[in-house]
């Protein structure tokens, strides 16, 4: 298992709470893959080096612990230019890996169709073009991913930004012939169906969990960040019209950009829906931050400001909360996806309002 330090860099001032909330975010991303996360802190800058982004006294510290405790790995909760990811592995003597490269990495070990390996490889060409240092990098060969921070299977090959060029405009010019059969397969569906929902809001709200209450489906489900990659559609059982429902992939603050180009398109599914159901954990202690973070998405990925506006919010998990009472309205809804308390209410309101 490979062993890490995880720093969480805070660059202007937060309260406690939010700078553990980060903290704890990239642990929770690092623990995902597996990695012993042997030393956590947050480490307030003032002033960010161009070269190392650490001050030379900070790097002093993080090698005297890499040392002591046999550390293999760096991530830093922060992007960093390819320059200074170089200068710290030579530093260090170990692999580092920014808050980009860990969730691209995670994408690339979660992914499960030829589609979502797809998606996974083009984001990840474009990431490590701009890191391509005298045209070496490593390439796992498994499960369609490309890690960064080595395993079985690994090969070093050498490539050109020339090359990896190449590869990107073919995974590019594979995606555009799904883009193509999923717009042929949406107008089929639009013409037997009244109205289609999606589900979206953050990583592990529980949206898979609900998409399998409704549809009664046996999707994958599991307690992790980013169990699911690959969309599902299916037929969404309402009292009083045809409709489908969708699940896709879940958002995280500071998504890379290249995450979302390469998911064109599964967030177009999102985009062409009707109505958008926001999954949201209740119990989160940040969750009003994740809202946010999940309207900002989808705008960003073309979604209407309406359509944002009106979306209908459901508050999730509520099973926690023992025997408390919660009062529903058209567009706050309280349930548990686990247990099925409050789905029924959902499923009402759907068909009689949307």
């Amino acid at each position: 298992m490979t062993s890490g330090i995880i720093i969480n860099l805070i660059s202007n001032k937060k309260d406690s709470i939010y700078k553990e909330y980060n903290l704890s975010e990239i642990v929770n991303l690092s623990r995902t893959l597996k990695i012993n996360c042997k030393v956590k802190e947050n480490i307030k800058i003032n002033k960010f080096s161009s070269s190392t982004l650490l001050n030379s006294g900070k790097l002093i510290e993080i090698k005297k612990t890499v040392d002591d405790n046999d550390i293999d790995l760096l991530v830093i909760n922060y992007p960093l230019s390819p320059s200074q990811q170089k200068n710290l592995e030579d530093y260090l003597n170990i692999k580092v890996i920014d808050r980009t490269g860990l969730i691209i990495e995670i994408f690339g070990d979660r992914a499960l169709s030829s589609e979502g390996k797809l998606q996974v490889e083009l984001a990840n060409l474009t990431y490590r073009k701009s890191r391509l240092v005298r045209a070496w990098t490593h390439l796992e060969r498994q499960r369609g991913g490309q890690s960064f921070i080595g395993g079985p299977g690994e090969l070093q090959i050498e490539l050109d930004r020339r090359l990896i060029q190449e590869r990107i405009n073919k995974v590019k010019k594979d995606l555009k012939k799904i883009i193509k059969r999923r717009d042929n397969q949406r107008n089929n569906r639009k013409k037997n169906i009244n109205t289609s929902y999606a589900l979206v809001g953050y990583t592990n709200s529980g949206k898979s969990t609900l998409f399998n209450k409704l549809t009664k489906k046996s999707e994958y489900v599991k307690d992790e960040l980013f169990a699911t990659l690959d969309t599902k559609i299916s037929k969404l059982f309402l009292p009083s019209k045809k409709a489908t429902i969708i699940d896709t992939v879940g958002f995280i603050s500071k998504i890379p950009t290249q995450l979302i180009d390469a998911f064109k398109a599964t967030l177009e599914e999102v985009n062409e829906s009707d109505i958008l159901i926001n999954v949201v954990d209740i119990n989160d202690i940040n969750f009003r931050d994740k809202i946010r973070t999940t309207k900002k998405i989808l705008i960003g990925t073309g979604v209407s400001e309406t359509k944002v506006k009106n979306m209908i919010t459901v508050f999730n998990k509520i099973d926690s909360f023992g025997e408390r009472k919660f009062k529903n309205t058209k567009s706050r809804i309280y349930l548990s996806a686990l247990n099925g308390a409050g789905v029924e209410d959902l499923r009402l309101i759907l068909s009689e309002n949307y």
